[in-house]
């Protein structure tokens, strides 16, 4: 039945997806991209709600005081599943995300993504691009949105860490705005590559935000402690399993998010 459910997800995930782009293509020539961060929005909202009921994946939304709705703000999550930035998307209209530079070049996508006004960064990095993100990110800030990173720069399984990025610390500093953490166990049941899904309960949770600091070992410890602590609850809470911290990922680790990765580092000195 788990499978059966898996694949009828699968199926309504991937054909409603093709639509949408194909419907976002028919919007883009608006000049304003508002009709296309609606379409954006209420896609993501639709996935979550196949999630529920056809995959049988009830993903619970906790700490909703603490959520940023509305810009300008930034988010730091913690990141296990690919539907971590749909779950995003659904519960805050206008969110801009970090895409890889390359991505704007990919026919259809690219045109979406542009018109969406995502930040990108090249994948070559340095100290120009540093100055790049920084610029792209004041420019959504100072539009009012909601700007989310993950600052690992990975996609993490469950019970692993990675190094967090301080450019969360700088972006957090220079734009003189608090970071509210997000903590999940969603990759209990959206596993990272995994084409089968597991029906059965989950959280991400919006933790109380994180003051901008000079300090940024003790704002970068916080982040990390907050985030993760709070995970390794969520884990235990809806596994049954004790609670646990999360460990470093050994080094040899074969993947990564590259989107991600960059949106981390790409504002970090020591990257």
């Amino acid at each position: 039945m788990a499978r059966l459910r898996s694949l009828a997800f699968n199926l309504f995930y991937w054909t409603s997806t093709a639509l949408v782009v194909l419907g976002a293509l028919l919007v883009v020539p608006i000049p304003s991209p508002r009709p296309l961060r609606w379409l954006l929005h209420n896609w993501a909202r639709l996935t979550v709600w196949a999630m529920r009921v056809v995959g049988g994946m009830r993903v619970e939304v906790r700490g909703r005081e603490h959520m940023p709705v509305e810009g300008p703000a930034l988010i730091a999550s913690k990141h296990q599943s690919e539907c971590d930035g749909t779950i995003m998307a659904s519960l805050i209209p206008g969110i801009a995300f970090v895409a890889m530079k390359e991505l704007f070049s990919w026919p259809l996508i690219g045109t979406i993504l542009y018109r969406l006004d995502m930040i990108r960064v090249d994948t070559c990095g340095g100290e120009r691009e540093r100055r790049n993100l920084a610029a792209f990110a004041r420019r959504a800030v100072d539009a009012g949105r909601v700007l989310t990173i993950y600052p690992e720069g990975h996609l993490m399984p469950i019970g692993e860490k990675e190094r967090y990025r301080t450019g969360i610390y700088y972006m957090s500093r220079d734009l003189a705005l608090p970071v509210t953490p997000v903590a999940t166990c969603v990759g209990m049941l959206w596993q990272r590559w995994q084409f089968w899904k597991t029906p059965g309960k989950a959280a991400v949770e919006f933790l109380p935000p994180i003051p901008p600091s000079d300090d940024k070992d003790a704002f970068m410890r916080t982040l990390e402690d907050r985030i993760e602590e709070a995970t390794a609850r969520l884990v235990a809470e809806f596994s049954g399993q004790p609670y646990s911290l999360a460990r470093y990922a050994p080094r040899s680790e074969p993947k990564t998010d590259r989107t991600a990765t960059l949106a981390a580092s790409a504002t970090d000195p020591a990257s």
